[in-house]
């Protein structure tokens, strides 16, 4: 019988194992011990899409949305044709203030992929902000057309809530027309 020698030491994780621990730990609101695992894993030549979003969704729910949208911005320059790349973008430098760079990134989604609810969604808040209603009523129409629950967040988001009665408003939303005679349902009813 041979005699055995001391056990192999354990191979690291591998990058998916590892991406796989720090998902779970993000998705207990563990972000700190996340980004501890997927630091060394962003410092690598080849960027890994799946590291990139989520320590960039770790580093924006600590607030850090500076760093965020840089971590953002390596996804995008390595994938520039990747339409969640550019919305993430987009959201961290929104709510990092530089709301002319979100609306870059924002439009650059939707040109890549013109079916982003979500995208439309923001570029039609950072029309409203930037007082151009006839964008801000396009893109947000646009996003309700593509999810509906979007209607919801015109009573909900402060940016768009000014529009919430606005006649060219209601006239591209779902049921959103007001008739020209108030009484004209009742009087149908009536009959």
């Amino acid at each position: 019988m041979a005699k055995k020698g001391p056990a192999a030491p354990a191979p690291p994780p591998s990058t998916s194992s590892g991406v796989m621990r720090a998902h779970e730990l993000f998705k207990q609101g563990r972000c700190q011990e996340a980004l501890a695992i997927l630091r060394p894993l962003l410092q690598r030549k080849e960027v890994d899409a799946d590291v990139c979003a989520l320590a960039a969704a770790c580093l924006g729910a600590e607030g850090d949305y500076l760093e965020a949208a840089r971590i953002d911005r390596m996804l995008c320059e390595a994938e520039p044709h990747n339409p969640q790349g550019w919305n993430s973008l987009g959201f961290d430098l929104f709510n990092a203030g530089d709301i002319e760079g979100a609306l870059g990134a924002f439009q650059r989604a939707v040109k890549l992929e013109p079916t982003r609810a979500s995208a439309h969604y923001n570029i039609a808040r950072i029309a409203a902000r930037m007082g151009d209603k006839s964008k801000a009523i396009e893109h947000f129409a646009r996003a309700v057309e593509l999810q509906a629950d979007y209607q919801d967040r015109l009573d909900e988001d402060p940016d768009l809530r000014p529009f919430k009665d606005d006649p060219e408003m209601l006239g591209r939303l779902p049921g959103g027309a007001a008739s020209e005679d108030p009484y004209a349902e009742y009087y149908a009813t009536r009959s």
